[in-house]
């Protein structure tokens, strides 16, 4: 399961919330089937910004939610309001290390 968080950060909020969104990761990688997670900043609108993780299952995500309450209470006013869980639908194995 994709679990993508996107938020619209002014200029003037960056340091701010790349901070917060540190810790929100944190927090969510130390909860059980946490598969892995990242933040990331779109190179067209630098204001936009998505954090991004993994999961074992629905369930793991919305009980990490809970745990990570405190931490997003912060930065909600940045986050845009959209649905947030995805079904993984199809994917491809990562490569082998070294290349093709």
């Amino acid at each position: 399961m994709i679990a993508l968080i996107r938020y619209s950060v002014p200029g003037s909020r960056t340091e701010e919330f790349t901070a917060g969104a540190r810790a929100i990761l944190e927090v969510l990688a130390a909860q059980p089937g946490y598969v892995r997670g990242q933040l990331g900043r779109s190179v067209d609108e630098p204001a936009l910004w998505a954090l991004v993780s993994e999961w074992e299952g629905a369930g793991f995500y919305r009980r990490a939610l809970s745990a990570a309450r405190m931490d997003m209470y912060p930065l909600m006013t940045l986050m845009i309001n959209e649905p947030s869980a995805f079904e993984g639908v199809y994917g491809l194995p990562e490569p082998p290390l070294g290349g093709v």
